[in-house]
């Protein structure tokens, strides 16, 4: 056999043996491929020329990789690419340790996605770290516009990456229209959110509030944390100095935010306000919820508190939940606190469910009323049967010192459900649910106590009754009988009958009814009030166009409601109108008419309108205009409000929708 083959058959194995070495000291399936694979035996080193590497979700390709065997690493050089799930990123070198799960690159591209932007930013930078799930980007440039020259970008000494989450930049500078327009200490914007941190002073005038300006400093003190401090002058209506602090902590599955303003109004004393949320998840079993608010007018007595708090418990057969709520009020005199506490237990086949409700409310040196509730109930789910047994009490437990008790509490002593699941009315396509409740009650708003059984019937479906035409029906019928002797029925139904007259037109008719007969000796069935109405609507749907009109008629009252017309034409956000008008049929007149508008002007020009105009006043409302100016990734707009008088010109980038800033207007 020849030298060369031999040295093939070793080249060969020698390269088995480093897979082989390098798969289980990974303890993960590897894969390498390449032109040409050498193995160093004694530094334990395999060298791949133009070669491929496949590591779980990672493909890696280069001119050349090293993979070090004992320090569990790798070296790519010459036009990396890197490949992970459905995103990647091209470098001149990598490095990566599959030991410690960090990367290292250098000369990278690549792009980030998230449902807060629209579409891509595309990111270049001179080094790149990855670990402990951030990206840090060292001399970063990035833009969100696909040109080989983009009309803007932003450089960064330094952007941190939370994936999914958000993008830090610190010492940051904007480059627009061939020059740099500013430069910022830090900003931040969200993946995973619409709103966004705002980004640059705003200064502008209004007939309200004269002259403005609006100062905003972002802070990043911590991975975990972050804020915005506001500084507001209005000339006409004074100042103000809010704080805004947020927590974001995924590692303990924290999240928080808090607002502390102070509004310093001409010719009024100083107010202070302040409003904050906070949540938490301990373990698997426990989440905390939390909210409060607060205002008060300095040297005043008019202060005002409220926050409430939910704590959720959950385990396979265990679920638990406390609610607290509490609001304190100077200018009332008073305070409410309540806190209702829900369990429920599998006890194998039967559910016991308990509620507990305490109520305490109080005005300052008059009283203090305080009530609980609590409710034991058992349920069980046999077929198509659900069958529940409630007992509720109720305790006052100040003694009735207050005889004005705040709380109607009717006690069910105890009470019998029972309830069939819904099923389909035999081969049709309607279906139908039935079940009773049978109890003894005490009402103690009224001081009834007597025995109701109480049946109810719901019917519900749609039929097709000929081409095209359709009705669709729903019908609940209750019935109850009391221990007095006295019985009382409620009913409520619908029909919606509708018709495709031709491909584009569609017509619907409507009736609705609702009464009850009969008589109760308990105040709470007195729920459901008599109505009869009749509807009428017409379409026409075709193409880009669209108009619609409904009205309708209550036979009680004999009133009709108002007719409202709507035409539409769209073929795009940017090219589209709305018309619609009120006619009050009982009077005889138009009550209004709005207009929205969208229109391109050309390629890169496009006009908005919105506003609406009073019959009777004669009078434009609302009126709102604006002119665009498409500029590829970005765009730029001249507004016009002609209820405050006044101009201003927003500028935003089309990654960021609704992001924009703003010189002049309100």
């Amino acid at each position: 056999m020849s030298l060369t083959r031999w040295s093939g058959i070793a080249v060969t194995v020698l390269g088995i043996l480093a897979l082989c070495r390098f798969a289980s000291s990974s303890e993960k399936a590897i894969e390498l491929e390449g032109e040409r694979l050498v193995y160093f035996l004694k530094d334990e080193e395999v060298l791949v020329v133009s070669g491929k590497l496949t590591y779980e979700d990672v493909t890696l390709t280069a001119s050349e990789i090293r993979v070090f065997l004992r320090d569990e690493r790798l070296e790519a050089r010459g036009n990396v690419r890197v490949t992970r799930k459905d995103e990647g990123f091209t470098a001149e070198e990598v490095v990566y340790s599959w030991k410690e799960d960090w990367w290292r690159s250098k000369k990278v591209s690549s792009e980030i996605t998230g449902k807060g932007i629209e579409g891509k930013l595309f990111f270049r930078g001179e080094a790149v770290e990855e670990k402990d799930g951030t990206m840090t980007i060292e001399g970063a440039r990035l833009t969100s516009c696909d040109l080989p020259e983009p009309h803007y970008f932003i450089e960064a000494r330094r952007i941190v990456i939370y994936p999914n989450k958000k993008v830090v930049l610190y010492h940051l500078s904007y480059f627009d229209f061939g020059r740099r327009l500013f430069s910022l200490p830090s900003y931040a914007f969200f993946l995973n959110q619409k709103e966004q941190l705002p980004l640059l002073p705003m200064v502008g005038y209004s007939r309200a509030t004269g002259y403005y300006l609006t100062y905003y400093h972002n802070y990043f003190p911590n991975d975990t944390s972050f804020g915005t401090v506001e500084l507001s002058f209005w000339e006409k209506i004074g100042w103000k100095l809010s704080i805004t602090h947020y927590i974001d902590n995924e590692k303990r599955n924290e999240k928080g935010k808090i607002s502390v303003e102070y509004l310093d109004r001409k010719g009024a004393a100083p107010k202070v306000t302040a409003k904050g949320e906070y949540s938490r998840r301990f373990g698997k079993t426990l989440d905390l919820s939390s909210n409060f608010s607060y205002a008060q007018t300095v040297g005043e007595n008019d202060a005002a508190l409220s926050a409430q708090a939910l704590l959720t418990y959950t385990e396979k057969k265990l679920q638990s939940k406390l609610t607290a709520n509490y609001t304190r009020s100077s200018p009332q005199e008073g305070s409410a606190l309540s806190a209702t506490w829900v369990t429920s237990y599998d006890l194998g086949g039967i559910t016991a469910k308990t509620q507990v409700v305490f109520r305490e409310d109080t005005r300052f040196g008059v009283y203090t009323d305080k009530d609980l509730q609590y409710e034991v109930a058992l349920q069980k789910a046999a077929e198509a049967y659900t069958y529940t047994l409630r007992y509720t009490g109720h305790e006052d437990l100040e003694g009735d010192a207050y005889t004005g008790d705040f709380v109607r509490f009717v006690r069910k002593i105890p009470e019998l459900e029972v309830v069939r699941k819904k099923e389909r009315l035999g081969k049709s396509d309607f279906t139908w649910q039935a079940g009773v409740l049978l109890g003894h009650y005490a009402e103690e708003d009224t001081g009834v106590v007597d025995e109701r059984l109480h049946l109810f019937l719901d019917l519900e479906g749609k039929s097709t009754l000929a081409k095209d035409a359709t009705l669709a029906s729903k019908f609940r019928f209750e019935q109850n009988f009391y221990g007095n002797g006295f019985a009382r029925y409620v009913f409520s139904g619908s029909f919606t009958f509708e018709k495709r007259l031709s491909e584009a037109f569609g017509l619907s008719l409507s009736y609705n009814r609702a009464g009850y007969a009969g008589a109760t000796p308990f105040r709470f069935d007195y729920t459901t009030p008599k109505t009869e109405f009749l509807g009428f609507g017409v379409v026409y749907d075709k193409g880009p166009w669209s108009v619609r009109f409904e009205s309708g008629y209550d036979t009680l009252s004999g009133v009709f409601s108002e007719g409202v017309l709507k035409v539409s034409y769209e073929e795009s956000a940017a090219k589209s109108f709305e018309v619609r008008g009120s006619y009050d049929f009982n009077e005889g007149t138009f009550t209004g008419v709005v207009v929205e508008l969208s229109w391109p002007l050309s390629r890169e020009w496009n006009i908005g309108l919105s506003g609406g105009w009073d019959p009777v006043s004669g009078e434009l409302e609302a009126l709102r205009v604006r002119l665009t100016r498409d500029l590829h990734c970005r765009e730029i707009s001249l507004f016009y409000d002609r209820s405050q008088d006044t101009f201003w010109i927003e500028y935003g980038i089309k990654a960021f929708p609704g992001q924009t800033v703003r010189i002049g207007g309100e």
